[in-house]
């Protein structure tokens, strides 16, 4: 596989992550709503999860740049 290709799949990987935390952020919410969790729980947990979901687009960020996109 070429470089661009690479930066490409390693993009779209970082993307379905991206998705995947959005939706257990979602999902961590209706838990607190149903009250299945603490709101202790619920702050630290979304807290972990927004620290990822930013790691994440900072890193979709450096691939879009290395694939010449703004």
């Amino acid at each position: 596989m070429d470089y661009l290709g690479e930066i490409s799949a390693h993009s779209k990987s970082l993307e379905k992550r991206r998705d995947e935390l959005l939706d257990e952020l979602k999902r961590l919410e209706e838990n607190l709503k149903r009250g299945e969790i603490d709101e202790e729980t619920y702050k630290k947990r979304r807290h972990e999860i927004e620290r990822a979901i930013v790691e994440v687009m900072d890193r979709l960020a450096q691939m879009k740049f290395l694939m010449g996109q703004r």
